[in-house]
C-alpha cells in the first residue's frame, strides 16, 4: 500500500468512536449505504458519510463503494461490512450505452445484497448515480431510500436534458431527503420537491481534531518561513469557485495596510499553474505559500497557524459551494472565518458574529474584509471564540447522528405502514 495512503489511513481510523455513545436503539434497520466515494479517498461528503454511520449500529449498516488503492487495508478497521464495486462513470445520463452496463452491474449488485442480508433501506449518497439505482430498485421492489442533497450536483445534473427530466423523479421518489443547508433544500424545492420531505441536517466537525499543540504551530510557521507576520489560510481544491484567484487578486490592497501579510493555501487541484501565474504577474508571489496536500493529522496546525480563514466562494457557472464544512474547522479552531454569499455559506457563517461573509467575486470587498479583521484582533478573537462555540454546540457528531437516525426510524415506519416488500 501507498505510504501517503497509509499515513492518512491511521489517523482517519483512529479518529473513529470506539464504542457507541449514543443511546441504544430498541430496534435496528438494516441499511445499505451506497456512495460513489468513500474512504480511503478524501472529501468533505466523504468525511460526512463515515463519521454518520460508524456511530450506528454496526449490525445495522453495510456499504456498496466504489474501489480506491488502498481500501483493503481501511476496510479492515471500518466497524461495518463494506462491498466494492466499480461505480465510477464518465457520465450519468443512462442512455449512454458504458454508463448503462454500469447502472446495471450496480442495480445488481445492491439487489442480491439486499436481499441476501435482508436488507430495508438503502441510503445513496447523492442523486446520481446512486439516487438513480435506488429509484429504479424502489419501483421494480418496493425498497424505500433516503438522499442527500449537496446542492451542486443539482445544478449540474439541471445542464443536461435527460438528467433534468430524471432529477426531480428521483427526489420525488425519495422516502426521505436529507439537504446539508437550506440554500440545497430551496433548490429541491424549485425542482418541485415536497418540503415536508426534506430535513436539513448539516454535517459536523470532530472538536478534538482540530486542537493543535504550540510546538505543532510552531512547526508550520517554521516550515513555511512565516514567523510572526497576520496569516491568511484557505483549505480546500483549487478551482475557481473556492475563490483563491481572488484572494491573490485582494493581496495588492491588503499588503498596503498589512505589507507583511502571507497567503496560505492547503490543497491541490486544477487551477494550481494558474493560480501561480497570478501571484507572479500582480507582483505578490513572495506573499503567497502553496503549501499542497497535507495530512489530517497535520491540518489541525494549519488551521491554528492563521489569523484568519477565508474561502470567499462563488458560482461558477452551476457550480456552488453547497455548505462548506471547512468554516466549521476553522471555527473548531478558534478562527474568525471569510466566506462567500453564494450557495449553502449562510448555514456554515453567521455573518458579523463567526465571520464575514462577501462577495466572492469582489476582490476589494475581500481585501476590506481582511483588513478590517486583522487590523481589530479583539473582534477577531471574540468571531473564533463564537465560531468553536456554534460547532461545540450545534455540530457535534453524536447530535447530527441522532437526527439522522430519526429519519432512518421514520422511513421504516412509513415503510411498514405500506407493507414494504422485503
Amino acid at each position: 500500500m501507498d505510504r501517503g495512503v497509509q499515513d492518512y489511513a491511521v489517523p482517519l481510523l483512529e479518529s473513529l468512536p470506539e464504542e457507541h455513545t449514543l443511546p441504544p436503539r430498541q430496534t435496528l434497520f438494516r441499511i445499505l449505504v451506497l456512495t460513489e466515494h468513500f474512504v480511503p479517498a478524501k472529501g468533505g461528503s466523504i468525511t460526512w458519510m463515515l463519521n454518520t454511520y460508524s456511530r450506528f449500529d454496526p449490525r445495522e449498516v453495510m456499504v456498496v463503494a466504489s474501489p480506491q488503492e488502498g481500501d483493503t487495508y481501511v476496510d479492515q478497521g471500518l466497524p461495518f461490512r463494506v462491498v466494492r464495486i466499480p461505480m465510477l462513470m464518465a457520465d450519468w445520463d443512462p442512455t449512454v450505452p458504458a454508463s448503462l452496463v454500469r447502472y446495471l452491474r450496480i442495480m445488481w449488485c445492491v439487489y442480491r445484497q439486499c436481499r441476501t442480508h435482508r436488507l430495508q433501506q438503502i441510503h445513496c449518497t447523492k442523486v446520481f448515480p446512486e439516487g438513480l439505482v435506488a429509484w429504479i430498485l424502489r419501483w421494480c421492489y418496493g425498497l424505500p431510500y433516503l438522499l442527500y442533497a449537496h446542492g451542486e450536483e443539482i445544478l449540474t445534473a439541471l445542464t443536461s436534458r435527460k438528467l433534468a427530466w430524471l432529477l426531480p423523479r428521483i427526489y420525488r421518489g425519495a422516502a426521505a431527503i436529507i439537504a446539508n443547508s437550506h440554500h440545497t433544500k430551496t433548490l429541491l424545492q424549485d425542482i418541485g420537491v415536497d418540503a415536508s420531505r426534506i430535513h436539513v441536517i448539516h454535517p459536523g466537525v470532530h472538536m478534538q481534531s482540530f486542537c493543535a499543540s504550540s510546538e505543532a504551530v510552531q512547526r508550520i510557521r517554521q516550515k513555511h518561513h512565516l514567523g510572526t507576520v497576520p496569516v491568511l489560510l484557505t483549505v480546500g481544491r483549487m478551482q475557481r469557485r473556492k475563490g483563491q484567484d481572488r484572494v491573490i487578486q485582494a493581496l495588492p490592497r491588503i499588503r498596503q495596510s498589512l505589507p507583511q501579510v502571507k497567503y496560505v493555501m492547503v490543497g491541490t487541484g486544477e487551477d494550481l499553474a494558474s493560480l501561480t501565474t497570478l501571484a507572479h504577474e500582480l507582483g505578490v508571489q513572495d506573499s503567497v505559500v502553496f503549501a499542497g496536500s497535507v495530512l489530517d493529522q497535520e491540518l489541525a496546525a494549519y488551521y491554528a497557524a492563521c489569523d484568519v480563514f477565508i474561502m470567499p466562494n462563488r458560482q461558477i457557472d452551476s457550480d456552488i459551494e453547497g455548505f462548506g464544512i471547512v468554516y466549521l474547522e476553522a471555527g473548531a479552531a478558534g478562527k474568525p472565518v471569510i466566506g462567500g454569499k453564494s450557495g449553502g455559506t449562510d448555514d456554515a457563517i453567521v455573518d458579523g458574529v463567526t465571520g464575514i461573509r462577501v462577495d466572492g467575486n469582489s476582490s476589494v470587498e475581500i481585501a476590506d474584509a481582511v483588513i478590517d479583521l486583522l487590523a481589530a484582533p479583539d473582534r477577531a478573537k471574540t468571531m473564533g471564540l463564537r465560531g468553536r462555540q456554534r460547532v461545540e454546540s450545534e455540530f457535534a457528531w453524536d447530535a447530527i447522528v441522532a437526527r439522522t437516525q430519526q429519519v432512518t426510524t421514520m422511513i421504516a415506519a412509513e415503510g411498514k405502514a405500506h407493507g414494504q416488500r422485503a
